[in-house]
């Protein structure tokens, strides 16, 4: 009889053991309602931008690959900026995104924690994209000579002076540029370095689609321009610059009776090949010399997990005494657009290292009932693009106070222990007990 009711005993305890699985009080996810989302092309933010936060953020998460191959069809590009800014040095205050396909669906992201993009693949693209504005992007710069039509049209713009002085167009030297994902353009006349219009090509720049470019001269200055135009019909006039040691930057060059020659001879701009485009024939030192005008494609390099390691650690060490996350915030108002982070409204957690308090939240129980709401109803962590709300609430004993938070999204009270609640109101010494 004694052996039987000691089984069942050690049954219920088993069974009893099995549905008191602890609960996480700590579950921080996406909270759309703390970033502002806005096309990065158009500069406008769609009335249901904010609901896509969730995605563009979680679509980053992946493994970093370093290439793609082939060619690539490249869609809309999202900037989030958090409303409120959290800390003076933090690098998850904002992201880029951009979504393209392939062989297979692809992000492009950045942030401040990345000192190349970051490249990704994800199973699905979203359905808030517009898959019919895909703009296609070569894996190399492709280039091929425009048309005399198109120079007389760009002749007629309206930047077709600069400063106020007329920029005449020379004939046949228009081209046009459909730049890659990234990478670089080199320019160089002689043994000069120079500026070329598309100089530094991000995936965000494939909107600005295929690009046509001609050289100008100002008799006055006797300086070139380059005349620039976009697919969507911008145009811009730009001097003509090169490297000068002596000033430490570029700066204009004359060219005294400059003739221009267009000698492009391919339809690609291969990685490390340097490639002629013009040849230049001015007077210099009263003579007519002849230079090489050659641009050179470096294919730019994707973020891997080394280079992100070592981007992080750097912040790290440039900003020693700068909190990084996680945040332990107690408002008044829910940190939206309205939110100030400034005392007396906002509290933050004291000091850099949060993990007692953390702690003190992962240690908390499950309970039926709450505290009184004081004067800061709402407590937010925030850590890296994640974060959770809480409603705190107190409960004032003789000799302690009790601390609460809810979790209202699940409409569930956890109640910190004493040391919990000693640990807590340590990191708020600003707060009335």
């Amino acid at each position: 009889m004694m052996k039987r009711m000691l089984l069942m005993l050690s049954a219920v305890g088993i069974l009893s053991g099995c549905g008191s699985e602890k609960m996480d009080v700590v579950q921080l996810d996406y909270m759309p309602e703390q970033w502002n989302v806005g096309d990065l092309y158009s500069n406008q933010m769609d009335a249901e931008s904010e609901t896509w936060t969730t995605h563009i953020l979680d679509a980053c998460t992946g493994e970093p690959i370093t290439q793609i191959e082939g060619d690539v069809t490249v869609f809309n590009s999202y900037a989030l900026n958090r409303k409120v800014m959290i800390s003076d040095y933090d690098p998850n205050s904002y992201k880029l995104v951009t979504f393209l396909k392939g062989k297979e669906n692809y992000t492009i992201c950045y942030d401040g924690d990345y000192s190349n993009m970051k490249l990704g693949k994800i199973d699905e693209l979203p359905d808030f994209l517009d898959l019919s504005a895909g703009i296609k992007v070569p894996s190399v710069p492709k280039m091929k000579a425009g048309t005399k039509e198109e120079e007389h049209d760009a002749e007629q713009s309206d930047p077709s002076e600069y400063l106020g002085m007329p920029i005449n167009l020379f004939e046949d030297t228009m081209i046009h540029l459909t730049s890659p994902l990234n990478g670089a353009i080199a320019l160089t006349v002689g043994e000069q370095e120079g500026i070329f219009p598309i100089s530094t090509i991000e995936p965000y720049n494939a909107q600005m689609g295929t690009a046509k470019i001609a050289l100008g001269y100002n008799d006055k200055l006797k300086a070139a321009h380059f005349y620039f135009e976009t697919t969507n019909g911008t145009t811009s006039i730009q001097p003509f610059l090169v490297w000068d040691e002596k000033d430490g930057a570029h700066v204009p060059i004359q060219f005294e009776g400059l003739q221009v020659e267009r000698v492009l001879q391919t339809d690609t701009l291969e990685p490390g090949v340097k490639t002629p485009l013009y040849i230049f024939s001015y007077i210099k030192n009263g003579k007519r010399v002849k230079e090489e005008v050659s641009l050179t494609y470096t294919k730019g390099e994707f973020a891997t997990k080394d280079s992100i390691k070592e981007s992080t650690e750097a912040g790290l060490i440039a900003n020693p005494s700068v909190p990084r996350g996680p945040f332990f915030f107690l408002h008044k108002n829910p940190l939206d657009a309205e939110a100030t982070l400034n005392y007396p409204d906002t509290l933050r957690a004291a000091g850099i290292d949060m993990s007692d308090l953390m702690n003190a939240f992962k240690e908390a129980e499950p309970v039926d009932r709450a505290g009184e709401v004081g004067d800061y109803p709402l407590l937010t962590i925030i850590d890296g693009w994640k974060g959770q709300e809480f409603q705190l609430s107190f409960q004032k004993r003789s000799k302690k106070v009790d601390v609460y938070v809810t979790d209202e999204t699940r409409n569930q009270t956890f109640k910190l222990s004493s040391a919990g609640a000693e640990t807590f109101f340590s990191y708020f010494p600003d707060l009335d007990e």
